[in-house]
């Protein structure tokens, strides 16, 4: 406003000038100066010829209207750069992302890890904004993304760094199994999309405006693995009670023989017993290796079972997980004005989504299909952080070029685990687990042996009818901790209507 009165101000100076020059004894025509006596002898004649008189107004009035034309397209620029951060109407932005992801989780009693490193996806995303105006500073945003994975990655199944995945104890010691596969990870999805209510603008910081908001974000990937191989083995820990050494440690390491069962039958078939191989350790402290107890009297065969001692090559899709995180967020986006047509957005987000995921292990044919197993946690039981950082240029005065980096991390700790049973599978087992039963039950006498035996069965029996009162299924509450994290570059338009 300054600078447009000091023009305003030298205009009219300039249409004064006559007056001022005449007070001086001289007329000023634009061109040259005149002796007053010439224009005494001619005047109307002179003020024609040299346009001083209305001529020189009509020169003058084209001064002022060329000066406020001037003014009026400086005006107009600035105006023009303004717009592009006007912030009224729809705005539309588009987005190109390239993500570098992690999805961990770990079962805390089965002492199991499964992990899905390296994860590469390409994300399309679109993202409405409808700016109310400056009389109403308030703002919804809608958006959402899918997103196909890059490549291939590995996935790990891994039974064996937290302890092993389950253990059965017996009078002379512990049988604890141990496993571990490799697969192949590819083909995978994801989809989300969001919807927030915002106040713009609400408050600043310095040059930094800042709009809070609050909104709901739904989050889905789905991983699959494929070509999976993987070795499992069961182990025998001896107690005091057993006179052989299964496992040795020196200078750190611990060493393990597999679990090997040797069964004595005599010729009708009856059991005379059983025996666990073990090394033996010499009075110097060298072991023997591995050696078996003499066989029964009157043996007349006998079986040998290594427990789950075995390699496997799963071909086909070995392990499919669909993953979904939901809930409420409040965001805080910030922006900064570098000129009138670069600007700095970031944004920082905090959610407390729900989880639920959904896992379908095909070659396990204990387990149910299409879902084998499933992990919900409640609100409260996970948490989502976002962060995003963009530089955004102007293109034209409605369209912006963007280009910036997100991060995300979602973790859930102590979700609820449900494994979902065969309910084929274990009504056959249970059949035969109370076959054996009856058959104890049905005899006069028992000795040590088949008393032992039978409260054995006794006890596999019960646990198999609470499962299947329970619908065929096993809850460990509490029993799952999750985590997927993601970085991102992104690249995208911006375009205002």
């Amino acid at each position: 406003m300054r600078r447009f009165t000091r023009t305003l101000l030298g205009v009219s100076v300039m249409a004064m000038m006559p007056v001022i020059a005449g007070a001086a004894g001289t007329y000023y025509n634009g061109n040259l100066y005149q002796n007053p006596q010439r224009y005494g002898t001619n005047s109307g004649g002179y003020y024609n010829s040299y346009g001083a008189g209305r001529a020189y107004g009509q020169n003058q009035s084209m001064m002022v209207r060329n000066t406020t034309t001037r003014v009026t397209k400086k005006s107009s620029a600035k105006q023009q750069k303004s717009a592009n951060n006007e912030k009224q109407g729809f705005k539309l932005n588009a987005y190109l992302s390239h993500e570098f992801a992690n999805w961990d989780f770990e079962m805390n009693s089965a002492k199991s890890e499964l992990r899905y490193d390296g994860l590469a996806w390409n994300v399309i995303e679109g993202e409405g904004i409808y700016y109310f105006g400056s009389s109403t500073p308030m703002q919804i945003k809608v958006g959402a993304r899918y997103g196909v994975q890059f490549g291939e990655t590995s996935m790990i199944d891994d039974d064996i760094s937290k302890g092993g995945y389950g253990y059965q104890d017996y009078d002379e010691g512990r049988v604890s199994g141990y496993a571990m596969s490799v697969g192949t990870s590819k083909d995978g999805s994801q989809f989300g999309f969001n919807a927030a209510f915002g106040l713009t603008d609400f408050f600043t910081w310095g040059r930094v405006k800042v709009t809070p908001s609050v909104g709901y974000r739904y989050f889905k990937h789905e991983l699959y693995t494929k070509d999976n191989s993987g070795l499992t083995m069961d182990v025998f820990m001896g107690n005091s009670s057993h006179p052989y050494i299964n496992c040795i440690s020196n200078n750190g390491e611990t060493q393990c023989d597999p679990f090997i069962l040797f069964q004595f039958y005599d010729a009708s078939g009856k059991s005379l017993g059983t025996s666990v191989t073990g090394r033996l350790e010499a009075e110097d402290g060298s072991l023997t290796d591995v050696i078996v107890d003499s066989a029964p009297s009157g043996t007349a065969f006998a079986t040998v079972d290594v427990g789950d001692t075995y390699y496997y090559h799963q071909n086909g899709t070995s392990h499919k997980y669909e993953t979904l995180w939901q809930g409420p967020y409040v965001a805080l986006d910030m922006e900064y004005a570098i000129n009138d047509s670069n600007f700095v957005n970031a944004g920082v987000e905090f959610g407390l989504p729900m989880y639920d995921s959904k896992g379908d292990q095909q070659y396990r044919i204990d387990w149910a299909h299409p879902t084998s197993v499933e992990d919900k946690g409640g609100f409260g039981d996970a948490y989502h952080l976002g962060l995003n950082a963009m530089w955004s240029t102007a293109i034209s005065r409605t369209v912006m070029f963007s280009l910036g980096l997100t991060y995300d991390y979602y973790k859930v700790s102590g979700a609820d685990a449900t494994t979902y049973l065969n309910p084929s599978y274990y009504q056959a087992t249970l059949d035969d687990v109370t076959a054996i039963v009856d058959y104890y039950n049905s005899l006069s006498s028992l000795t040590d042996e088949q008393a032992l035996s039978l409260n054995y069965y006794k006890t596999e029996q019960a646990s198999l009818e609470s499962y299947k009162s329970g619908g065929w299924k096993m809850e460990n509450k509490g029993e799952i901790d999750s985590i997927y994290s993601a970085m991102g570059i992104r690249a995208g338009v911006t375009i205002k209507f």
